[in-house]
């Protein structure tokens, strides 16, 4: 199976954000404030973690155009419920390019916090080796032992990557236990870490050098919130008018 990951840019490489793109962090680009997502527990607004454009091979949303926005509350971490699916601390949804603002959003006045902002220059492809049938032993199936541990990994002898990226199988942290059933996909991941693949040209007071080189990264900076040593999941379902999304993740 093929995967995707993101080769970064720093903003300050590249000049202000003129149009749709895939992006970590940051303010989200054409977002209306009617659909700037709210947390249900705490009512603040939420921060982006990303967006991603549709691409027919590497993230298909179904029409060209359309974007993909994740995001989490921020505000009091640990009390609002962002880390599981569908509790209201965090979203995940796909905008129609019709919808979306000329520029980037205007930060909503309660503050939610930015996170780390990064571009994709570009998507590296690697294949992992992975068989479609092997991959789908990384979900929960109705073919699990009746004495399997919901919360053991389906298969042992593959270790994914837990860097961000789209496309593969999810690197699972607690187990597959909480991914969504019936007709939802697997389509990326997000790392606790921001991780450049190729080092910046400018310095930042934020990024690091990985001297480990892990995962062939060569900088780093801190990414979101997802506990300890999180990793985010990001699932949709096809069917509808728009593609459904759903969001949540695990820590150690």
């Amino acid at each position: 199976m093929q995967n995707y990951l993101p080769v970064l840019q720093l903003p300050e490489e590249t000049g202000p954000q003129t149009a749709p793109r895939d992006k970590l962090g940051g303010l989200p680009w054409g977002l209306r404030s009617d659909m700037w997502p709210v947390c249900t527990q705490c009512g603040g607004s939420q921060s982006l973690l990303a967006q991603f454009v549709h691409d027919p091979v590497r993230l298909d949303l179904g029409r060209p155009g359309r974007m993909l926005n994740v995001f989490q509350c921020n505000h009091d971490p640990g009390m609002c419920e962002n880390w599981e699916g569908g509790a209201g601390g965090n979203a995940c949804f796909v905008v129609e390019p019709e919808d979306l603002l000329r520029g980037v959003s205007e930060q909503p006045g309660d503050d939610p916090g930015i996170e780390f902002e990064a571009y994709v220059a570009e998507w590296e492809t690697q294949e992992d080796g992975l068989s479609s049938e092997d991959a789908k032993l990384f979900f929960p199936s109705d073919q699990q032992p009746v004495n399997a541990d919901p919360t053991a990994p389906l298969i042992t002898d593959f270790d994914p990557t837990s860097s961000t990226r789209l496309g593969g199988v999810p690197f699972w942290i607690q187990g597959p236990h909480e991914a969504p059933q019936g007709g939802w996909t697997f389509v990326g991941q997000l790392d606790n870490a921001v991780s450049f693949r190729r080092a910046p040209t400018v310095d930042h007071p934020d990024v690091e050098p990985d001297r480990s080189r892990w995962e062939g990264r060569t900088h780093t900076a801190m990414g979101p919130n997802f506990g300890d040593n999180g990793v985010g999941y990001i699932f949709l379902k096809h069917g509808g008018s728009l593609p459904q999304g759903w969001f949540f993740w695990q820590c150690a």
